[in-house]
């Protein structure tokens, strides 16, 4: 078995790792990229158990999708992940800054799981889609699906497009991903980032609700919270023109 992630490479200019969420892989990104080549060289992989990639090893955690990460990726280089993708990203910049000029969160929380004074997803969510994984794979991939989406007015269009780009992950892979979202908590460790970062929300999120700016912003002293309004957990493609506005206003913020 390979020991390498399946990771395009497109685009020239400054280096960009685009990372996708839990269930997809790197082709949910392809409606982003013809706005971007053109500024950016472009490094989206699969992660793994994802995709095309493999599943390099029986612990599925940071530190080994970090790993394989970086045996493939620029030494510097900005970071952006979505959601699972996200929390990948922020790892990186908190154990490895120097290999991340700028960092971009979307529809991505410190921490998923709602507590109180935290807002989040529920515990028994998660648990709910890992133990009906087990049971009926197809039909926990459509809830799934349609959680992402509701209250999106073009619905059905872009349930059609995810639909398209979830390729029957590795069973190691979606365990270990929902494990990773239900128990990580990066909150303290925010503080501490030195890189300008970009944490991008949508209003209509079930999964990450928008309310989660309302605490993280006093986290991420060098950061930036932006609202996409009428979007869900996928703003890039459901509000792809304010998405991409929101990238571009970041890409010329300078500090004062």
């Amino acid at each position: 078995m390979s020991n390498l992630l399946h990771l395009p490479v497109v685009g020239k200019g400054i280096p960009l790792v685009l990372l996708h969420g839990w269930g997809f892989h790197s082709g949910i990104w392809a409606d982003l990229v013809p706005h971007l080549i053109d500024q950016f060289e472009l490094f989206m992989p699969d992660l793994p158990g994802f995709g095309k990639s493999p599943i390099l090893s029986k612990e599925y955690s940071f530190e080994s999708i970090a790993t394989a990460l970086f045996d493939q990726v620029p030494s510097t280089a900005i970071w952006a992940g979505w959601s699972l993708g996200g929390l990948v990203a922020w790892w990186v910049a908190i154990h490895y800054p120097e290999k991340v000029s700028k960092l971009i969160t979307i529809a991505a929380s410190p921490k998923f799981i709602r507590e109180k004074n935290w807002p989040g997803v529920s515990m028994v969510l998660l648990e709910k889609f890992d133990d009906n994984l087990k049971k009926n794979y197809r039909q926990t991939v459509q809830d799934f699906l349609a959680l992402q989406l509701r209250g999106h007015t073009h619905y059905q269009e872009l349930l059609s497009k995810l639909q398209e780009q979830f390729l029957s992950p590795d069973p190691i892979a979606l365990k270990g991903g929902l494990e990773l979202l239900r128990t990580t908590d990066f909150r303290r460790a925010l503080m501490r980032l030195p890189m300008p970062s970009l944490h991008i929300f949508g209003s209509l999120d079930t999964i990450v609700p928008v309310s989660v700016v309302d605490h993280l912003q006093y986290l991420v002293s060098h950061g930036q919270c932006k609202i996409i309004k009428r979007a869900g957990h996928i703003p890039f493609l459901s509000q792809q023109e304010k998405f991409l506005e929101c990238l571009q206003q970041f890409w010329t913020y300078t500090p004062h």
